[in-house]
């Protein structure tokens, strides 16, 4: 009986230092697959990082705890949940005109450090290339 109480609380003990997060701390200081997710990115070419990039606003994809912003419009997440290099969540995104719509992503962390993303109602795809310099900044907090 006591090795299954302790089992309980070691199990609610995990649980919850994976759901903490530094505000402003670098994803390479912090653990597991979600930290290493955070970050700036650009779609479908690489990113120089030194603001040269062509058509970088229409390009650039920040990837925050709580929300996506992208040309797609801020998205903050709901459920999340990872099975290995891969994270699916919900989100609630508002577009240019003001329309909020539910959308499911899904983020597959690739062994060449790129990103393959998938909004998977539309099945629109591309792949995150992590921005040198402004690779750790979180997405800003979500919009009202």
């Amino acid at each position: 009986m006591e090795q299954g109480v302790i089992m309980r609380v070691g199990t609610v003990f995990i649980i919850g230092l994976i759901g903490i997060s530094v505000a402003g701390a670098p994803a390479a200081a912090q653990e597991g697959p979600e930290a290493v997710l955070l970050g700036t990115y650009t779609q479908n070419q690489a990113c120089k990082g030194d603001g040269s990039d062509p058509a970088l606003a229409k390009k650039l994809v920040k990837v925050g705890d709580t929300q996506v912003d992208s040309n797609f419009g801020p998205c903050v997440f709901g459920e999340k949940s990872w099975s290995g290099k891969v994270l699916k969540a919900t989100a609630t995104c508002r577009n240019t005109a003001g329309t909020e719509f539910d959308v499911s992503l899904s983020f597959t962390l690739k062994d060449d450090k790129t990103v393959e993303f998938v909004e998977e109602g539309s099945q629109y795809k591309s792949v995150l290339y992590r921005c040198a310099g402004a690779a750790n900044v979180p997405a800003a907090a979500p919009k009202k």
